[in-house]
């Protein structure tokens, strides 16, 4: 996998430096039908599927003018450009996104083929895409709740005989093969794979007996996830996996797999495996045990489920290798942790939380461009809300999120009305704040918000203090009061989200009524939660006591005012890492957001026990759920929660941030935060960006990569001392450019590969 990843980070750095010839006109890529990248292996429940595509970028051509769309009922219809369902005709428009269908009829459990083309701006048509298949099952599903899914045989509409899922990717064994293999004098085989995986594993044993002694027999075989030396740590501690299965074996050469017990069920919405596919579990290391046996290892596979991944649509790399190994650890766990299909992740657990699942939403949308699996783990999680008062907060943010990373109307128009609830402004009391512990919470309001226990609990931050964990556990002390800091900032930010989506569905009474409400609340904010004489926010009312998270979340949803910023600021740097996996998520990006970027890079290359290096020191190699075993006593090493680096480092260190739904506009706004070079690729659904900076003490070099129908605003940060300069693009003088802060903003770059270089002609040192 590493090899891999290492040969696409070359091929793309190379990339970035060349350009496509002026009159080469490519063909349109990254086709995709209802959001699915790969749809031949998947099933769609509606007669109206949407088509996007990737606009190629020609040189000085930035922007499709036009499309013409075929769909077949053959592939040969297609070759032949002979559509028999479908032919959209020369359409103009730059829209290359989610174009929905409109020809005849399409029919249940059919199969069927499309390609497409596009004009440039010099009104020059490309060649035909490649052809890509879709599968239409089961119409009528698409009327049910959303969220609900099954498996389905391909074999329904053409003979593939594959098991896969309706609308999402289906999860599929990728192998993975010995780094390290050894016997031991006791005849014990140690198998030791890269990396963990959520995974079976195949067998190929050879065992040599006489004709006469051949007779079934049983060996032992360990798995695990920590290792001592070339032996299985056998009690690993906390949540992390260590297991002994039985394996009947019979004489020769022979392949076996582990039948692994079926995970069961321990929670409200944990989910099993199908049953026509083999268990797994997550490890990294294996043992054949049968010391009085003659039997050869031939060979050893070990199968990690998850959905289909693409190792060369993303990639980070800085002058910083500890960095550079976080984001790799942080990359991998997202996609691993896709075992369900969803983003249920951790073995203990396996069912979504929103919190997790929103994260996990965006470390996904970071590495790969794939977004069917984040849109059914958001529907389903509208639909299964879990007990913690702020996760309910999450299932407007994901869905928010879908929005503005697909461009995609749909999610905000279908699922508005059961979102709306969500807001938790049936809590609200008559000082305008919600609270959870005041006697609102009553029967309807949970059937409102599709909660079905007993009630909501604040939660701030996971774990909470106990008699195994240090005082106050993740939350830093934090004292839970009647009116919660951090839950009122949550319910600020999401009722700017509904303001915003309620503009989008054409609810303009609405959307005015939540301006009101939330400008309300950010004046009751400051009066009821913010201390003047330290500067800080406290926990609540009631209380002096000032923790990081109620500072981190007023920073990050913007309630903390222009002139307190810097003392918050200052309270939060004080605290370091006072707070769990989750909370970090947000305390990163509310230092990127403030322009922290030299603080918050400490953070992520930090080495104390409150660090992704402590993940890494300990062997991990997917994220862990806490920073340490001391912090959560059944702490696992397989969850994605806690993988936030993976996005933080493109969008907030890069920089590269939509700034309007689709991507179709994007900030490019990098902190080198003292490394001397970084590089990163994110995909998107219009195509990748990639860019990349080298920072020198009196020049800075930025370089951009954009896909056609994006248009950039760039900021090349220059420092605070320096007082004459001069920017060139690609070569040229750059004039009357603007700047902002420390930065200069180059606005309106359109697509192809540019690159800045900032020269400082005058310093004053302070």
């Amino acid at each position: 996998m590493r090899k891999l990843l290492t040969f696409c980070l070359v091929w793309m750095i190379v990339g970035m430096a060349k350009a496509a010839p002026l009159d080469t006109i490519v063909t349109p890529t990254g086709l995709m039908t209802n959001l699915l990248t790969k749809p031949e292996i998947s099933v769609i429940t509606t007669l109206v599927p949407t088509f996007s595509w990737i606009v190629p970028t020609t040189g000085s051509h930035d922007h499709q003018t036009a499309y013409q769309l075929l769909v077949a009922s053959s592939m040969a219809a297609l070759e032949g450009s002979s559509p028999d369902v479908w032919d959209s005709g020369k359409t103009k428009g730059r829209n290359a996104l989610h174009i929905p269908y409109a020809g005849k009829t399409l029919q249940p459990y059919t199969t069927y083929y499309w390609k497409v083309r596009v004009w440039n701006e010099g009104g020059e048509p490309s060649e035909y895409s490649k052809i890509q298949q879709f599968n239409i099952g089961d119409a009528a599903r698409s009327k049910q709740w959303p969220g609900e899914s099954r498996w389905v045989r391909l074999d329904t509409m053409q003979d593939q005989g594959m098991w896969t899922f309706e609308d999402r990717p289906p999860i599929q064994y990728h192998p993975a093969y010995p780094v390290r293999l050894s016997r031991k004098s006791n005849g014990t085989w140690f198998v030791a794979f890269e990396r963990a995986g959520f995974a079976n594993v195949a067998l190929t044993l050879n065992w040599k007996t006489a004709p006469s002694e051949r007779k079934d027999t049983t060996l032992y075989i360990r798995i695990g996830e920590k290792n001592v030396g070339d032996s299985i740590d056998s009690n690993p501690g906390g949540g992390v996996i260590y297991q002994e299965y039985t394996l009947p074996i019979k004489a020769g050469m022979h392949t076996y797999y582990l039948d692994i017990p079926r995970f069961k069920a321990r929670y409200p919405h944990s989910q099993v495996m199908p049953i026509h596919m083999m268990e797994v579990i997550p490890f990294q290391f294996l043992e054949v045990v049968g010391s009085d046996l003659d039997v050869s290892l031939v060979s050893a596979e070990q199968l990690s489920l998850h959905v289909p991944f693409d190792e060369c649509a993303s990639y980070f790399v800085s002058s910083d290798t500890l960095l550079n190994k976080v984001y790799d650890l942080c990359r991998y766990s997202i996609i691993a942790n896709t075992f369900n299909g969803d983003y249920a992740a951790s073995q203990r657990e396996r069912m979504m939380y929103e919190a997790d699942a929103y994260i996990h939403q965006l470390g996904h949308y970071a590495v790969d461009r794939e977004f069917a699996t984040a849109r059914y783990s958001l529907e389903n999680m509208i639909y299964h809300a879990t007990w913690p008062t702020e996760w309910i907060s999450h299932s407007i943010m994901m869905v928010w999120m879908d929005f503005l990373h697909t461009g995609d109307t749909s999610v905000i128009l279908k699922n508005y009305d059961d979102i709306r609830p969500k807001l938790m402004d049936a809590l609200t009391m008559p000082n305008g704040l919600i609270s959870t512990t005041t006697g609102l919470i009553t029967d309807e309001f949970k059937k409102s918000i599709f909660f079905n226990g007993k009630t909501l609990q604040d939660i701030v931050d996971w774990s909470h203090s106990s008699d195994a964990l240090p005082q106050g556990g993740e939350t830093d002390n934090y004292v839970f009061t009647d009116y919660n800091t951090v839950v009122n900032a949550f319910h600020y930010h999401t009722l700017r989200l509904m303001e915003h989506m309620a503009r989008i569905t054409g609810k303009q009474q609405e959307a005015e009524q939540f301006q009101k409400t939330h400008t309300r609340l950010y004046t009751i904010f400051q009066r009821q939660f913010f201390d003047s004489e330290r500067g800080v926010y406290t926990d609540g009312m009631g209380t002096d006591h000032a923790s990081i998270h109620a500072n981190l979340y007023p920073l990050v949803f913007g309630l903390v005012p222009k002139k307190e910023r810097n003392r918050v600021l200052n309270y939060i740097k004080s605290k370091g890492m006072a707070c769990g996996v989750y909370s970090a998520n947000y305390l990163l990006e509310g230092l990127f957001d403030a322009e922290e970027g030299e603080y918050a890079l400490s953070l992520l290359t930090s080495k104390s026990d409150r660090s992704w290096y402590n993940m890494l020191l300990v062997g991990a190699t997917m994220t862990t759920e806490a920073w340490d075993n001391k912090y959560k006593k059944n702490n696992g090493w397989s969850h994605a929660w806690s993988s936030s680096p993976a996005h933080i480092l493109p969008r907030k260190l890069i920089g590269i941030t939509p700034t309007s739904a689709g991507f179709r506009r994007v900030s490019i706004k990098p902190q080198p935060s003292g490394l001397t070079w970084a590089k990163a690729k994110i995909p998107t659904i219009s195509g990748a960006i990639e860019v990349g900076f080298d920072s020198q003490p009196i020049d800075f070099k930025l370089m951009v990569s954009l896909p056609a129908n994006i248009e950039a605003d760039v900021y090349i940060p220059i420092p605070e001392h320096v007082k004459d300069f001069t920017l060139l693009q690609n070569g040229k003088l750059v004039k009357g450019a603007m700047r902002t802060g420390n930065y200069i903003l180059v606005k309106d770059i359109g697509a192809g590969k540019h690159e800045f270089a900032l020269g400082v002609t005058n310093q004053t040192f302070q």
